[in-house]
């Protein structure tokens, strides 16, 4: 007998045990070498012996008899059904709908994976989004909050670049420890709480030193934008009136070393002196110990650079905000980390905006301590 007769064959359950067996005691049979018509199906009932042509001890319905083995696949459990209503183990049924397998949607979570071999990190608030990441530790500080930290941790230190050649003179601060610079922005900012509101546009004009170094830092302590024009003293009276026209700014700071007197109306402008000693008439040592820290945003304005074009004009650049410097110092200070030397370091500054004079007073600060 083929298999595509034997996959439908079953022998109901007698009085024997759960697994087939009959009255007769476990026989030996198995499929036996009789054959069966699918046409010819029995119509008796089950006798009590596990058949179902009523002859004792045959529990199958073409093996021998006395077996008392069930003969068919089924077993036990039901009734043998006739072929019209089986069907074919062999053809493929397409999947019900009722068990079709249901996927649950991806869960977002409150971390970001930081690589197959990296600790996961938190997302952003609000989201994702283009722009430079918070970096960690000392890179995602604004320069503000930066320098305030390296002067209550290192004061006694002087920042530096290190470029071979120029140690000292080839930063911004000129020699000035941390202390020192974070004494002269505390007590400029001070003097400017107290003329200007947060937001208010500064205009620097100083040589490149300790002063404008000062100057600067005093403004991102006070949470004004800083334009700064570094002019010698005898282009001064030139080149002022020019920015002045150009930037409009709320107020301008000068050195008092070898000043004179600028070309500017003062009844529209003020004009401040401010230098290490005093800061418009007032000790240093005193206005520093007046300021009060005042809370800046990531994305307030914080430097505009100036080019004078001479007789021409000038042109102001839009607004630097203070994530934007902490953003460009991390990035200078990753290149410096690389061997990257100071010529191609500065044109990365041009590239993101920010002249000579300013990064030299940033990027030490970043880097020292």
């Amino acid at each position: 007998m083929d298999r595509a007769d034997r996959s439908y064959r079953t022998v109901v359950r007698g009085p024997g045990a759960p697994d087939g067996f009959g009255s007769g005691g476990q026989g030996t049979g198995g499929y036996g070498s009789g054959s069966y018509e699918p046409d010819a199906y029995p119509t008796g009932v089950p006798d009590g012996s596990g058949a179902l042509d009523g002859a004792a001890g045959s529990g199958v319905f073409d093996g021998a008899a006395g077996t008392g083995v069930r003969g068919g696949r089924s077993g036990w459990w039901g009734r043998p059904q006739r072929d019209d209503s089986v069907r074919p183990l062999h053809v493929p049924q397409p999947p019900s709908p009722a068990y079709a397998p249901q996927f649950a949607a991806p869960v977002q979570t409150a971390a970001v994976s930081g690589g197959k071999h990296g600790k996961p990190r938190r997302a952003r608030p609000g989201g994702g989004g283009g722009g430079a990441r918070p970096v960690a530790g000392d890179g995602g500080r604004l320069p503000g909050p930066l320098l305030r930290r390296r002067a209550e941790r290192h004061p006694m230190l002087v920042p530096e670049l290190p470029f071979e050649g120029r140690a000292g003179s080839g930063t911004g601060t000129a020699g000035c420890s941390f202390a020192e610079l974070d004494r002269r922005a505390r007590a400029v900012a001070a003097r400017l709480g107290t003329l200007l509101s947060p937001g208010s546009r500064v205009l620097l004009v100083y040589p490149e030193g300790p002063d404008l170094a000062g100057a600067f830092f005093g403004c991102l302590y006070a949470g004004m934008a800083a334009v700064p024009l570094v002019v010698s003293t005898a282009d001064a009276t030139r080149a002022v009136p020019r920015a002045v026209q150009r930037c409009a700014p709320d107020l301008i700071l000068t050195g008092t070393d070898g000043w004179q007197a600028l070309a500017v109306d003062r009844n529209r402008t003020q004009v401040v002196e401010a230098d290490g000693v005093r800061v418009g008439g007032e000790p240093v040592w005193r206005l520093a110990t007046q300021w009060r820290p005042v809370g800046v945003l990531r994305g307030a304005a914080a430097y505009h650079c100036y080019h004078d074009d001479g007789p021409a004009g000038g042109r102001l650049e839009a607004a630097m905000c203070h994530g934007d410097l902490a953003d460009a110092m991390t990035e200078l200070a990753q290149a410096i980390r690389l061997g990257t030397d100071e010529e191609n370091v500065g044109w990365i500054a041009a590239v993101h905006g920010l002249e000579e004079a300013v990064w030299r007073i940033l990027l030490p600060v970043r880097v020292t301590g």
